[in-house]
């Protein structure tokens, strides 16, 4: 069982992320720019008493995640294109982490709703003792169902305090690989993706904007001078969840000598990269995510109240 204190702040972010994701579809439009997407996100996790977990991601039609806009990045929402927003939230270091798709063509409707619906039922099949294979059967199954594959190597995780990545996968495809069970006093994402591609993702090379930093202490023994201010301005600001270039802007006026330091730090293995994600065959990815807190024999959908149980 989870502590009273801890449930309350994994709840809490869970509230504000189900509110900031029923704007967020609001703000998702042709011809908006990303950065404005967002940024308007974060500013209204702010908004609501809480903090942004890690950088929001808006990845576009095969883009499958880890795209957040840069400093003065000029993309935008294009004509019939399918949008993933991946959000998340934390209330003291206890993450919520959400997402949706939204689809401006008519031809992409079917896998966008596909997707919904394995998470809806990935959700269902949850309960204490679960094996996190049979989640992953469920999702393939609807998949399949469908006509649509699933991204085998993207999958959904455990959640720790300041952790987006807590240790525990939960496949999207009916793994032959022991995953363990899901149990109580845990936190779970639980993240769907399918796509009409091959259902496999690649590195974007030489396009990564998502970075956390490090807790290889040798490597960050490694840094003096201004490569050491700055490691020390993102621990105190964000300890061991995801940063990125746009959050530092406000201690470095100088973009291009900001950019320079991140790529020294990234070359020391000081931090470490999330690269842009895409299908290997160009197909389109929708994503839903919730966020899944086991409390005893509860099933709590934080970011979703009405599909707790």
């Amino acid at each position: 069982m989870i502590d009273e204190e801890s449930l309350r702040a994994y709840l809490r972010a869970g509230e504000v992320a189900y509110r900031v994701k029923r704007v967020a579809e609001s703000m998702v439009k042709p011809g908006v720019r990303i950065l404005d997407i967002a940024e308007g996100v974060e500013n209204v996790i702010r908004g609501l008493g809480g903090k942004s977990a890690f950088p929001t991601n808006v990845s576009i039609n095969e883009i499958a995640a880890h795209r957040t806009p840069y400093i003065g990045d000029p993309s935008i929402v294009p004509e019939e294109s399918l949008v993933k927003v991946d959000i998340g939230v934390h209330v003291n270091g206890y993450i919520a982490d959400t997402a949706i798709t939204l689809t401006f063509n008519d031809k992409l409707i079917r896998l966008t709703e596909a997707t919904r619906e394995a998470l809806n039922r990935a959700l269902l099949s949850i309960t204490p003792g679960v094996q996190a294979n049979a989640v992953g059967r469920v999702v393939e199954a609807v998949a399949r169902n469908y006509g649509f594959n699933v991204i085998r190597n993207l999958s959904g995780h455990s959640l720790g305090r300041y952790l987006i990545h807590a240790g525990d996968t939960i496949p999207n495809h009916a793994s032959r690989i022991p995953m363990g069970k899901l149990v109580s006093g845990k936190a779970y994402a639980v993240e769907p993706f399918l796509t009409n591609g091959r259902g496999y993702v690649e590195e974007v090379k030489g396009f990564t904007q998502i970075y956390v930093l490090t807790t290889n202490v040798k490597s960050l023994k490694r840094v003096e001078g201004d490569e050491a201010q700055l490691v020390s301005s993102i621990s105190s600001r964000f300890r061991t969840l995801p940063f990125c270039e746009r959050w530092l802007k406000d201690e470095h006026a100088d973009v291009e000598g900001l950019r320079m330091l991140i790529q020294k730090l990234v070359r020391k293995s000081v931090i470490v990269g999330y690269p842009v994600l895409k299908e290997v065959s160009d197909g389109f990815v929708a994503q839903f995510e919730e966020t899944v807190l086991i409390h005893g024999n509860d099933v709590i959908v934080t970011t979703n109240p009405e599909l707790s149980r």
